[in-house]
């Protein structure tokens, strides 16, 4: 290290605020994939009611959020989906399930990748190779934002968010304004359709809000532990409004034949302001990508750094820089998410409603464990601080179980609006792999790990939490 050089960090910083923290959660959640999601929900409703689905999702959304609230203010730490899970189940299969979730993100991050690459391919009429080296710049700037701090990466993702979010709601209410007829069915979902097609739009739905609750990952970065809950609550509304808004409108303005595409945004942009409705949806597709990278890399990086800090990972992915930055993480997630785009842009064709499935499937599977869990843990620790509680534990958490796991394996069959098995194949794939890697390679890395501690100076005992737990390198035993 040069002489004058700041030393690497040894902790996160707490330099989160609460708009950051909402921008985070409700920009995460908000890819391109957002508009293919929305517009692929109206086949399984009657068109105009397709806002009723989104509310539907809401509500459970608003359950998990509750799930989620309860358990991180019991764990307000980078590692909170870890100690949880550990102390409500066998830690294989908590960490296995840990890491089959870890890969919704990049999923997320690939597929929106895909979505940006054929909108610009589309309007520019360029090689789809070309907006590849686009989609790699977009990262760069993602990863670069990431790598100077949490506040820098933090503006990013306020200003990205902001701009996606609003120019998406303007654009929906001019559409609609401009489109000169009332509202259909806004009132009957299953007119022409079915009960099952309503339970699949409602599983889609989650897809829409999926991705929010990432931000329980930047606990050990706010600068207060209440900021997570509230943040996650508001992201839920925003994202209810913007999506039920977006849905709404392009059912009523749009041809199937546009709905089908892979950017409806664009044509819903022409429908709204013309030729340059056209090019103000294609800037803000490709702003979307800045958010969803972004707020990729600053929730997932973390939780790779603090599985990494208890010995369940390679100890190179716990170091910091000097700026409080996990940076091979960030690094690493951003190149394994170009590799994945370009496998998404190969294949082309319905790849992207795969990962759309994909996704909507481990975020209801995950959204079912962490009820589980809320349920588990009022058994085991009953006595554990908890600032936020589940009220009605027994009814809303059983009924989360029931509901999400029904939910995931819906989503797992489905892609478009048809029976096919490829995305519950993917995810026992992914699955399969997890379980592997933690049966084979954690046990050595955590050996490893523990003799490292051994050989340490015996050192003070950790600072505590806002939420009165010590911050330990391992998950808890909870018996």
């Amino acid at each position: 290290m040069s002489q004058g050089a700041p030393a690497p960090a040894t902790t996160l910083r707490r330099a989160m605020g609460l708009r950051t923290a909402v921008s985070t959660s409700t920009g995460l959640a908000f890819a391109a994939l957002q508009y293919l999601a929305a517009a692929g929900l109206v086949a399984y409703v009657a068109g105009d009611s397709a806002w009723i689905s989104i509310g539907v999702a809401g509500i459970l959304a608003v359950v998990a959020w509750s799930f989620f609230g309860e358990l991180n203010g019991m764990f307000p730490t980078a590692a909170a989906i870890r100690r949880y899970m550990a102390g409500a189940m066998d830690d294989r299969v908590a960490l296995s399930i840990t890491f089959t979730y870890l890969s919704t993100i990049v999923l997320v991050i690939a597929a929106d990748a895909f979505v940006v690459s054929a909108a610009l391919t589309h309007v520019l009429h360029v090689p789809s190779w070309l907006t590849a080296v686009w989609t790699l710049a977009l990262l760069g700037v993602a990863v670069a934002s990431n790598l100077r701090g949490i506040k820098a990466a933090g503006w990013l993702q306020d200003i990205a968010t902001t701009v996606v979010l609003a120019a998406t709601l303007v654009v929906s209410v001019v559409a609609l304004a401009r489109s000169g007829t009332g509202l259909h069915t806004p009132l009957q979902p299953l007119h022409h359709h079915s009960g099952a097609g309503f339970l699949e739009s409602v599983a889609l739905g989650i897809f829409l809000y999926s991705a929010f609750e990432w931000v329980t990952t930047n606990a050990e970065e706010v600068r207060d532990p209440k900021h997570i809950h509230r943040a996650m609550l508001i992201a839920v509304g925003i994202l209810f409004v913007v999506c039920a808004t977006m849905t709404t409108a392009m059912s009523h303005v749009l041809t199937h034949a546009q709905l089908i595409t892979a950017y409806p945004q664009l044509s819903l942009g022409q429908r709204a302001f013309g030729a340059a409705g056209l090019w103000i949806m294609t800037a803000v597709t490709a702003v979307t990508a800045l958010n969803t990278f972004n707020g990729g890399f600053i929730t997932a990086s973390r939780f790779v750094y603090a599985t990494a800090r208890e010995g369940s990972l390679p100890p190179a992915l716990a170091r910091l820089n000097d700026r409080a930055v996990p940076w091979v993480p960030v690094l690493g997630l951003g190149a394994m998410s170009f590799v994945v785009s370009v496998i998404v842009e190969a294949v082309g064709g319905s790849g992207w409603q795969v990962l759309v499935a994909v996704g909507a499937a481990l975020e209801s599977m995950i959204y079912a464990v962490a009820a589980f869990c809320v349920l588990r843990l009022r058994g085991r620790v009953p006595d554990h601080h908890r600032p936020f509680r589940v009220p009605l534990v027994r009814v809303v958490a059983i009924t989360g179980v029931v509901v999400f796991g029904l939910l995931a394996v819906v989503a797992s069959v489905s892609v478009g609006n048809r029976f096919d098995p490829v995305p519950l194949a993917i995810i026992l794939v992914i699955g399969l792999a997890s379980a592997a890697y933690t049966v084979r390679v954690v046990p050595r890395l955590q050996a490893a790990e523990a003799a490292r501690r051994a050989a340490r100076p015996t050192r003070r005992r950790p600072p505590r939490t806002p939420g009165g737990e010590t911050s330990p390198t391992v998950p808890p035993s909870v018996s």
